[in-house]
């Protein structure tokens, strides 16, 4: 028996933003709880993909079929899109002639990010942290230098990219932030 939404708010959801409802920009929202509710992003890619096999008259074996893939693919496409990878989901859209968008604050698609955000990972193929500055390293960094290269302990090609130059806070040694002491208690870090 299939379970019934009876649309009561769920844990961390409120009244006033019930499950599904994008605001798109524009419209203020008192208007938008009047109307349906707005499908969520998983949902509208089966919307879309529904959307182009009934311009084409075409069923879900007859698509799959045209495009190479798996029926059952495309019946989970169109039921659940949320158990897909996004990839997955962005190359049916692709080809529904289709997409998926990050919008920014004023509406409108986000087309330009920054390069470091693009292509820049450290060795272990991870994305630095947002909140540093990094930069291409044409030399390598320092603690490349010395920890790899004249340290002998070689793990791999210079880097590319650092994140060095950031400013260590005030109080800090080695890295970590010394805790407070404790009365009575002698300097704990060598002078």
């Amino acid at each position: 028996m299939a379970a019934i939404d009876t649309g009561a708010a769920r844990e961390g959801e409120d009244e006033e933003h019930p499950r599904g409802l994008v605001a798109p920009p524009g419209i203020p929202p008192e208007s938008q709880v009047a109307g349906p509710r707005l499908p969520g992003a998983a949902e509208q890619v089966g919307l879309a993909l529904r959307a182009f096999r009934r311009e084409r008259g075409w069923s879900q074996r007859a698509l799959a079929q045209s495009w190479g893939v798996h029926q059952s693919l495309v019946a989970r496409a169109e039921r659940h899109a949320d158990q897909l990878s996004l990839d997955v989901c962005l190359e049916l859209l692709r080809r529904a002639g289709a997409g998926l968008a990050v919008l920014g604050p004023d509406g409108r698609p986000v087309v330009r990010w920054e390069e470091t955000d693009l292509v820049a990972v450290d060795r272990s193929g991870r994305r630095f942290p947002a909140h540093r500055a990094v930069r291409p390293s044409t030399y390598g960094p320092t603690w490349w230098w010395f920890h790899d290269y004249f340290g002998g302990r070689s793990s791999g090609p210079r880097p590319r990219w650092t994140a060095e130059g950031f400013a260590i806070p005030p109080g800090t040694r080695y890295g970590k932030k010394p805790r407070p002491e404790a009365p009575g208690e002698g300097p704990r870090w060598p002078g």
